[in-house]
């Protein structure tokens, strides 16, 4: 940089830098192209650093709650699939064995590999396990349709949050026998003419 043919020093071009910088935001300031600056001083940082603070906690709180529900829900419908899917074997099995089985069987039976009753043609669950918070199934064979039910998340019986299966269920596989390829159920085909696994399996 030169001034009429003459070199300038070091710190004269640093000045005329420097000059033509503040002249620019002048004319910047004149236009209306720059913001007021927003002094930023202890206070202001005191006043964002809080603001996320709560803003932080907000989501932490939204998110703690969006995952509690997710969790009891999911437990719920659990219960809810398994206690129907109960019901409807349950009325598989006396659809074969023309009885539901006893209270000192219970809802194992419906699991078992082998059985000496007369009808079985089981399993008719893969496996037997306890409701979503480890409980076992209430089954009380005494009434028909027999109790089956979750007692749900609080374990107490009689609350709100028990939760058993429609009385539909056990009758279904009596209203709709394709799943048996029409055979009649027990009480009217009797003992001698129960077809065995095989037979049911070749005859589909």
């Amino acid at each position: 940089m030169t001034v009429h043919g003459k070199p300038l020093t070091r710190r004269e071009r640093e000045r005329k830098i420097k000059q033509i910088y503040r002249d620019m935001e002048a004319q910047k300031r004149a236009l209306g192209l720059r913001a007021p600056a927003i002094k930023r001083g202890p206070v202001f940082y005191f006043v964002v650093l809080m603001a996320m603070v709560m803003i932080g906690g907000a989501l932490i709180q939204a998110a703690g709650k969006g995952g509690g529900r997710k969790m009891r829900d999911g437990r719920l419908v659990k219960a809810e699939r398994s206690v129907e899917a109960l019901a409807e074997a349950l009325g598989r099995y006396k659809f074969h064995c023309g009885t539901y089985p006893t209270a000192e069987e219970g809802l194992e039976a419906l699991a078992l590999k082998r059985s000496a009753r007369p009808g079985w043609i089981g399993p008719y669950i893969p496996k037997m396990l306890p409701d979503p918070w480890k409980r076992p199934y209430v089954y009380e064979p005494a009434n028909d349709p027999p109790v089956v039910m979750s007692l749900g998340p609080d374990g107490v019986r009689g609350t709100a949050d028990d939760i058993a299966p429609d009385p539909a269920l056990f009758t279904k596989p009596f209203r709709d026998t394709t799943w048996t390829n029409d055979w009649a159920p027990f009480q009217l085909r009797g003992y001698i003419i129960v077809p065995g696994k095989k037979q049911l399996e070749s005859s589909k």
